[in-house]
């Protein structure tokens, strides 16, 4: 099942009037022990110390990383069912037409248009408002994270818009944050949700200081 749109913003008010919030978008509020920092993968073939291979992983964690933290996350919460997801809502895909142009083109030979990702109620929803920021409200299993629920494409043509740039546990136990413009993702939560992130085989963790 995807996520459903959650347009009550009040279960982001523990965070969103925190300190520090310049920091809020890419490593989440100062309330926690510990924190770490996951660094998103480089294309295949690319060279993880180039500065424009960093740049095309910016914002966004593949699905596999995505999937190995989740798979973490999900033992250091009480509430692993009931998680709430931002999705930063500048993202193309969205909005569909003009912002996204399909290149197949009809029998015409026109460009065909692209839907917008969500029912226009649901893009007309209230954000969720960090600084620099706003965020489309999901709410839904740990284990649905990116699953929005978007329209296709086309037919047969799915849309993947983007990992989620923000998630927390109802219990807010931890707290991730994917800002659109690092190559990286910050994570709060306890020293042993730290261990065990630098533990994972499959994710590159090192801890931060805040």
């Amino acid at each position: 099942m995807p996520l459903t749109p959650e347009p009550d913003l009040s279960y982001g008010d523990w965070f969103a009037q925190a300190q520090l919030r310049d920091e809020l978008s890419s490593r989440g509020p100062t309330v926690f022990p510990s924190y770490a920092q996951l660094a998103h993968p480089v294309h295949e073939g690319d060279d993880p110390n180039d500065p424009a291979a960093l740049m095309c992983v910016e914002g966004d964690l593949a699905d596999r990383e995505l999937k190995a933290l989740v798979d973490v996350l999900g033992q250091h919460t009480t509430t692993p069912r009931d998680c709430f997801f931002g999705l930063w809502d500048g993202f193309g895909d969205i909005h569909g037409s003009p912002s996204v142009t399909l290149i197949s083109l009809d029998n015409e030979g026109t460009l065909p248009p692209a839907p917008p990702a969500f029912a226009a109620e649901i893009i007309r929803n209230p954000r969720l408002r960090l600084p620099g920021r706003d965020y489309l409200l999901f709410r839904g299993p740990l284990a649905e994270a990116g699953q929005w629920g978007a329209a296709d494409l086309m037919p047969g043509w799915p849309r993947r818009i983007n990992s989620p740039n923000l998630m927390w546990p109802a219990d807010h136990a931890w707290f991730v944050a994917t800002e659109i413009d690092h190559p990286w993702t910050g994570i709060g939560g306890s020293e042993a949700l730290m261990q065990d992130l630098l533990d994972a085989d499959r994710l590159n963790v090192t801890r931060v200081e805040r």
